[in-house]
């Protein structure tokens, strides 16, 4: 039936716009200059029982000692720093080119996959690397007409932050046993962040009160959290109706979404240069993109989707 073959579709797309809808709402929960570590911890205490809960009923363990080290590297690696740099630089950003710049993380996985010899040569994917550097110049170099005189710095925070999600995607695919089911490890990062950041957070005085959540942007945080929530479970059933190549098509639509989220709830205006990067950016994501025979072999599409959960 046609509904059938379009249920794969159906569910990259409802995951990309999703997750595309968390740059805009990045910008109202940073609106109130509220400080970059207490919106992380508040979205981290949000995230932990909802990953406890997948796990519990999907049968998972949820904990194991002996994987700490991975739930601490994944901690701070693929949760706290980024997600800071994200946050401190989202002020000064506009949601188009946030999307754009954490896009270039399938980029950045496969040149750190190519340079520790993970993986072998391929003109048209390290092609696909070198668009994506492209990308990240035009909105670099040129005046975007953005707020801040530093605007090109914050840009490379993010791009910052997009690095150390691929340096995560890398140490899942090769440091930790595949047999280890990903909701583990979801909540196993996600608990020791929390038990790192709420102290630290307590103790620099910049932890809100739960009455902060119904604040414009408490409520953005929540809706950060139950969105890339949905947007995980649409996205990982993709994988196991249509195979993890289809699945990271999804990367396309998160950076489209992205910006047209922008314009619709900001009515961001953009220069022909951000344009010209959204176009050489998803070039640089198509060649990049695994072939379907190769499939079993690649790391998958956790490294499309990261930087936005």
């Amino acid at each position: 039936m046609s509904e059938h073959r379009l249920f794969p579709y159906f569910l990259i797309v409802g995951a990309g716009l999703l997750w595309g809808s968390t740059f805009s709402l990045t910008l109202i929960a940073t609106s109130e200059g509220v400080h970059p570590l207490g919106l992380l911890t508040w979205q981290i205490a949000l995230t932990t029982p909802i990953f406890l809960a997948v796990a519990m009923l999907g049968r998972v363990r949820p904990f194991a000692w002996r994987n700490l080290r991975h739930y601490a590297f994944m901690a701070v690696v693929g949760i706290t720093l980024p997600t800071l740099f994200y946050y401190y630089a989202a002020p000064f950003l506009s949601a188009g080119i946030l999307s754009i710049t954490i896009s270039s993380v399938p980029l950045f996985t496969y040149a750190i996959m190519l340079g520790l010899r993970f993986e072998p040569l391929r003109l048209r994917r390290v092609a696909g690397i070198l668009l994506g550097m492209i990308a990240i110049l035009l909105l670099v170099l040129p005046d975007q007409g953005l707020d801040s005189d530093d605007a090109s710095w914050w840009i490379l925070l993010v791009v910052g932050s997009a690095l150390l999600y691929s340096v995560e995607n890398v140490y899942i695919a090769r440091a930790i046993d595949p047999r280890v089911d990903l909701r583990e490890l979801l909540f196993g990062s996600n608990l020791i962040a929390l038990l790192l950041q709420v102290p630290l957070a307590l103790y620099l005085g910049v932890a809100e009160p739960l009455a902060w959540l119904a604040s414009k942007s408490g409520l953005a945080i929540v809706g950060i959290t139950l969105t890339s929530a949905l947007a995980y479970g649409l996205f990982f059933h993709s994988i196991r109706v249509a195979g993890p190549v289809f699945a990271s098509q999804c990367a396309y639509v998160i950076t489209i979404s992205g910006v047209l989220w922008g314009i619709i709830l900001f009515a961001e205006t953009h220069t022909l240069w951000v344009w010209s990067s959204v176009i050489v950016m998803l070039l640089g994501l198509a060649m990049v993109n695994p072939d379907e025979k190769r499939q079993n072999s690649e790391i998958g599409t956790a490294e499309t989707v990261k930087s936005t959960s």
